[in-house]
């Protein structure tokens, strides 16, 4: 008994050895592929979410045009105002330096152009013939 035993387990270990390798041959003639739909399905949730945060990005550019529309219109509007300011500082200048001239001239402090040029024609006079001063007044009124 103890060799039909044997022969039977000899046989049933031979039949396990072929059907081993019946699936080992199964196994390697076998194409796995993995199942990548929920990869697939993550990526495109994604990808959507990403696709809607751009386009709600760019539905603000209204708001950032304004914002660069109106920090134009200041900065042009800042220059205007810069050179309406520097203009009438200008004119103040010129009036207040016209002012101090001519409270000077009151005051005797400086000459007007015309007794410039008279004491400039009485010194030449003078230097030229001291004696007549009488001739000096003729000859300064034939010159103008």
């Amino acid at each position: 008994m103890e060799n039909g035993t044997t022969q039977k387990l000899s046989e049933e270990i031979n039949d396990a050895i072929t059907q081993l390798e019946y699936k080992i041959v199964e196994l390697k003639t076998l194409k796995i592929e993995p199942d990548l739909s929920y990869l697939n399905s993550f990526y495109k949730e994604r990808t959507e979410e990403n696709i809607n945060r751009l386009n709600s990005r760019i539905k603000i550019p209204k708001l950032s045009l304004y914002i660069w529309i109106s920090s134009f219109v200041m900065l042009v509007f800042s220059f205007w105002v810069f050179l309406y300011v520097f203009s009438k500082i200008e004119e103040t200048k010129v009036n207040s330096i016209k002012e101090y001239k001519n409270q000077l001239s009151k005051s005797s402090v400086i000459m007007s152009k015309e007794n410039a040029e008279l004491l400039k024609d009485m010194d030449l006079w003078f230097k030229s013939d001291p004696q007549s001063t009488s001739k000096f007044i003729h000859w300064r009124q034939n010159q103008k």
